[in-house]
């Protein structure tokens, strides 16, 4: 299976971990039920959400905070709203325990319709934690476009603009990233994403053209106290 690729069907956990550590990235299908299927489908996006961010244990404190987060959506019923937080906290619950980790950072942003990436932002994840050890993350579009992959095909040139305009807000920059990178095939709908972040192979990735409302998440698994120092510095930034 090369990279970017999905598999026919979901793998084995044992699967999945040595194709992370081969590869570092896989995606498979997150098996959502015709039920679920059908309340992604209806639910109304209309207006953007402040970005979710939960660090802690994935147990019933984030369902908790789930819910009271996805109650912003007006003009839907409970049972959409309850049916997100449960796919939200079943990836965080998931990712917590396939790296044998004590806490997770979940992030969810739920968005309208841009323009902001009609140019990818070509990037990579830096480190998460001052530890050495590798790190992965999750990503999953509930509603909307998935995540856009991509290969270096000119390593120097892409860290050479990357570190020039970190955040991805310079146009020409952005432009000049699309020369030194191959996009893989794109993910489809209903699958979810691991991939490496933190290390010189980190992969390389950009937010969709987002022509449609989206609900997009990501979670990394850490111990209590990696993920509590992730929340101190950003909190303090």
């Amino acid at each position: 299976m090369g990279e970017g690729q999905q598999t026919e069907q979901s793998p084995t956990e044992l699967d999945k971990m040595k194709i992370l550590e081969e590869k570092g990235m896989i995606s498979f299908d997150v098996e959502l039920t015709p039920e679920e299927r059908e309340d992604i489908q209806e639910i109304k996006i209309e207006k953007e959400l402040k970005q979710f961010n939960y660090y802690g244990p994935a147990n019933e404190k984030l369902i908790r905070e789930l819910n009271t987060y996805f109650g912003q959506l007006e003009n839907n019923p409970q049972k959409l709203l309850n049916t997100i937080s449960g796919i939200v906290a079943k990836a965080a619950q998931d990712m917590q325990k396939e790296f044998n980790k004590e806490s997770v950072w979940t992030m969810v942003r739920v968005t309208l319709p841009t323009h902001e990436f009609d140019i990818p932002r070509w990037h990579t994840d830096g480190k998460y934690f001052t530890s050495n050890e590798k790190t992965y993350k999750l990503v999953f579009t509930i509603k909307g476009a998935s995540t856009r992959f991509a290969e270096k095909t000119d390593p120097d040139k892409f860290e050479e603009l990357t570190a020039k305009d970190p955040g991805g807000e310079n146009t020409q920059i952005k432009k000049e990233l699309e020369t030194t990178v191959q996009e893989t095939e794109p993910i489809s709908k209903d699958k979810t994403v691991i991939y490496l972040v933190g290390d010189k192979n980190a992969k390389v990735h950009s937010e969709p053209i987002m022509d449609e409302s989206r609900i997009f998440i990501s979670v990394v698994p850490g111990s209590l106290e990696q993920i509590e120092e992730l929340k101190k510095r950003w909190e303090e930034e």
